[in-house]
């Protein structure tokens, strides 16, 4: 995999923000062990994001080794609201991942849509997003690619001793289906206990499930110690 890839999506991602007042970028770090399928492994994760009143950037790196598999997955997402509407939001999303345990090589996806804030409160984020997706699941070595129509759900929660996060995506295909049908749903739960000093702990459980099963369904749990922190750019 060229992790060049990696810095380009930074770069892209500091350069794409809108400037305003507050330019504080948190960056996140994670790391534990992972377990799929009773076998376990180490993982690793980075995260950079910048939320401000209107304006959302995410950028992610993650990934875990198990005894004979392996996953590896960076993302870039950034959603600006409407400015008329702020109840409503347009987002891109842009994505590489190799899964050896799903039989996914190098895969590139992309994403963008609509969404929508069902319900915004003190302690937490309830959001719906529908959209047209298109991936490559043999980035290097084929350039068909298969559409899908994208649809999720998405609720964060906040209580006083931890945090959840709640995110269901589904993929239909649209496309013509040419050896396999790779409608899916992808589900993911998260919770984070804070500790002191900007370092808590982080369960996190992740399932690919495949609506025709000639493909291979994968989950992972991770249990990770994750600190975060500002980055004061001026930019």
């Amino acid at each position: 995999m060229n992790f060049k890839f990696f810095f380009v999506l930074l770069t892209i991602a500091t350069l794409s923000a809108q400037k305003d007042s507050t330019l504080i970028w948190k960056h996140y770090i994670r790391s534990g062990f992972a377990n799929a399928d009773s076998t376990g492994g180490g993982f690793g994760y980075y995260r950079l994001n910048r939320q401000t009143d209107k304006t959302f950037r995410d950028l992610r790196f993650f990934s875990y080794s198990l005894k004979n598999d392996s996953f590896v997955y960076i993302r870039y997402k950034s959603s600006n609201k409407y400015s008329s509407l702020p109840m409503f939001y347009r987002y891109v999303t842009t994505s590489y991942r190799k899964n050896t345990r799903a039989n996914v090589s190098l895969q590139y996806h992309f994403n963008q849509g609509l969404g929508y804030f069902i319900h915004d409160y003190e302690n937490g984020l309830v959001n719906f997003e529908i959209g047209h997706a298109f991936d490559m699941s043999d980035y290097l070595n084929a350039t068909r690619k298969t559409s899908y129509f994208k649809s999720g759900f998405f609720w964060d929660h906040d209580i006083k001793w931890f945090s959840t996060k709640f995110e269901a995506e589904y993929f239909q295909q649209i496309s013509e289906v040419v050896e396999n049908n790779l409608s899916r749903t992808q589900f993911l739960f998260e919770m984070i206990i804070p500790l002191k000093n900007n370092i808590s702990i982080n369960l996190n459980y992740e399932v690919e499930d495949y609506l025709k099963k000639n493909q291979i369904d994968a989950s992972s749990t991770t249990i990770a110690i994750e600190w975060k922190g500002n980055l004061n750019w001026g930019l």
